[in-house]
Order: C-alpha cells, then structure tokens, then sequence
C-alpha cells in the first residue's frame, strides 16, 4: 500500500532537476505514513519513532502559519519586483530610443557643420586672394 506511492514519490523525486527541491527517502517516507499520529507515532516504526525523528512543538506547528505568512509576503515582493522590472524596461527602451535619435540628430549636426566649415574655408581663401 505505502510501498507503491514511496517508489512514485522517489521515482518523481529523481526526476527533479532543482537539488534544493529533492528530499531524502526519509522526508518521502514520512510523507507517504501521514506523519505523526495522535498518539504520537508514525506508521511502520510505533514508539520507535522519536529515535528517528523529532517530533513539532506547539510553537513549532504555529510557525508554520508564519512561514506560510513570510512565503506570502515573498510572493508579494516577487510581483511588486516584476512591476518594477516591467517599469524600469519601458524607460530603459524608452531611454534608448532617445538616444538613437540623438545620434541621428548628432551625425546630422556633424555633416552640417562639416559643409559650414568647408564653405567658411572657401570664403577665406575668397578674401584672403583680395589682400
């Protein structure tokens, strides 16, 4: 009965590819049983289970409510942080098309000042046959 959904659970386990993810068979099994008993036991080791896992305090039990709070608020900074990624891409891409237009207008600048100064040196030497 548990036999077949621990190889699942491993045989899915192995599969993943996040290390952080995977568990140890001992994480699995004890998911498989149900974890701990009203009596305090775990399925397939009785009272010998408190040799092989600790067993959750009150506080304990209550800080999952915290965790599932701090996850949440992960959450939360997570979207406010893609938000702000999305914002920060529009000015960036924004930012860049300025500048491609400086550049055009930059390189238009240049080539009129290019004939300016070509025309200005025509004119010099125009006045300077005159003296």
């Amino acid at each position: 009965m548990f036999q077949d959904e621990f190889q699942k659970k491993k045989a899915a386990n192995l599969e993943c590819e996040d290390e952080t993810q995977k568990k140890s068979e001992d994480e699995l099994f004890f998911e498989v049983v149900g974890g701990w008993n009203e009596k305090g036991r775990i399925f397939g080791l009785g009272a010998a289970a408190h040799s092989y896992y600790d067993r959750p305090t009150c506080e304990e039990k209550n800080g999952k409510k915290s965790r599932r709070e701090y996850i949440k608020s992960l959450e939360s900074q997570v979207v406010e942080l893609a938000a702000k990624n999305d914002d920060q891409q529009k000015e960036l891409d924004q930012t860049k098309e300025e500048l491609d237009q400086t550049k055009q207008e930059l390189g238009e600048t240049k080539k009129t000042l290019a004939k300016t100064t070509e025309s200005f040196m025509t004119f010099k030497k125009e006045v300077e046959k005159f003296m």
